[in-house]
């Protein structure tokens, strides 16, 4: 599943190694995946805005908890800040993505490939009248029920 069988640097590579179109080993295509994501840690570290074309952008952010003049608390030295990161789509792949699983719903896949729904969005999409009332969670799905996908938004955010 999506969730256990993330895509590392080394199966990307091995796609990658694997097109028709490539020219280069699949170690050098490992070592520059490998750069780049050192790269990409570096410029989150310094707090720099990441865009990866036709993907999306990730944004670091420093947060404070506010207090709303209450006493801090929870923390033996009080609440210190700390960083989240912001994960943004681009209009293109949402739109692609959309399609696909639209289309994936026509053809009784509900889901994308390696994402199906949970039973809790099955059960939803059923009272909404998006798929039928017959359709069944595929057998091997393991993923956690409270995953929801944000609204229409075009940004979305990992919290």
């Amino acid at each position: 599943m999506a969730y256990k069988d993330a895509l590392s640097a080394g199966k990307m590579a091995a796609r990658i190694y694997n097109r028709e179109d490539n020219i280069y080993k699949q170690s050098i295509i490992k070592e520059i995946l490998d750069m780049y994501a050192k790269e990409i840690y570096k410029a989150m570290m310094d707090g720099e805005r990441v865009q990866i074309s036709k993907v999306g952008t990730i944004t670091p952010e420093v947060k404070t908890r506010e207090a709303f003049n209450l006493p801090l608390c929870n923390r033996g030295g009080g609440n210190p800040p700390f960083t989240k990161i912001r994960i943004s789509r681009n209009w293109a792949i949402k739109e692609n993505m959309d399609r696909q699983l639209l289309q994936n719903m026509d053809n009784g896949i509900y889901g994308l490939a390696k994402t199906p729904f949970s039973r809790k969005q099955m059960d939803i999409m059923k009272k909404c009248g998006y798929i039928p009332v017959d359709a069944e969670v595929p057998g091997n799905v393991d993923l956690p029920e409270d995953i929801m996908e944000d609204s229409e938004d075009m940004e979305e955010t990992e919290e």
